[in-house]
């Protein structure tokens, strides 16, 4: 879930900001069961601490909110082509430029994609992104057993979802595993892990629940996914997730 090395990197990085979110984790990691106020004040002091929503959801922290953006745009411009072909997955697989999927297996094709959207990672913030890609795409397509089952999958999921919705599920799987980066590795030193587990379950769980319930406001259909305009859009979708949690 992270390194102490990466826990000293951001740690330095982030003063004044980190002092408060750091003790509402310390304080509350235990093995209670936390109310939801407590959640949220741990997740305002998240929020605090990458800047604010418009400069965290923007893009304009140092510490977080980059290489989301950057990954969520990839991600949208994937599954658009995927609607696009008519929910054709080979036409999509092959805008990423995997053609040659015939002796492919599903974790072929997941790898191959948590390269293409997320690329190599170099930070703390490049992790994250990229860990929530694998959880995205394993929540989507890992139960395949095959190409066409991974077209059968997200034929059901965009059937009943909107493209909104798994941006919007990508940033709140994002957001989750920034955090725990920066602190599990360094809780789990003077805390058990068991009640580090028990926290962190927790704030995941109620990420999730309070992302699933958020109102949906910019519509991704027909964007072309290298433009400004997807850009703004996906700002716009990040910061909309954070400012939940303000």
């Amino acid at each position: 879930m992270g390194t102490s090395k990466s826990f000293s990197d951001v740690k330095h990085t982030m003063v004044p900001n980190w002092g408060p979110l750091s003790s509402s984790l310390t304080s509350n990691c235990d093995s209670s069961i936390l109310a939801a106020p407590k959640l949220q004040n741990i997740m305002r002091n998240f929020v605090t601490a990458l800047g604010g929503v418009s400069i965290g959801g923007r893009g304009g922290s140092k510490v977080g909110g980059r290489s989301s953006i950057r990954t969520a745009k990839k991600i949208g411009g994937v599954f658009s082509t995927f609607i696009s072909s008519g929910n054709n997955i080979r036409e999509a697989l092959a805008s990423t430029g995997l053609t040659d999927i015939d002796n492919k297996s599903v974790g072929d094709v997941i790898n191959h994609l948590i390269e293409y959207c997320s690329g190599s990672a170099t930070s703390i913030d490049d992790n994250a992104a990229k860990e929530a890609t694998r959880l995205l795409l394993e929540e989507l397509i890992g139960q395949a057993e095959s190409i066409d089952g991974v077209q059968t999958l997200l034929e059901e999921s965009f059937t009943t979802s909107t493209l909104e919705d798994v941006i919007i599920k990508y940033f709140g799987y994002y957001i989750n595993e920034l955090l725990s980066k920066w602190f599990y590795e360094n809780l789990i030193k003077n805390k058990n892990e068991s009640d580090c587990n028990n926290l962190f379950s927790q704030i995941k769980n109620f990420i999730v629940e309070r992302v699933a319930d958020m109102h949906k406001k910019n519509p991704l259909q027909n964007i072309d996914w290298s433009s400004q305009r997807a850009d703004t859009l996906v700002k716009n979708i990040q910061e909309d997730v954070l400012t939940v949690f303000e």
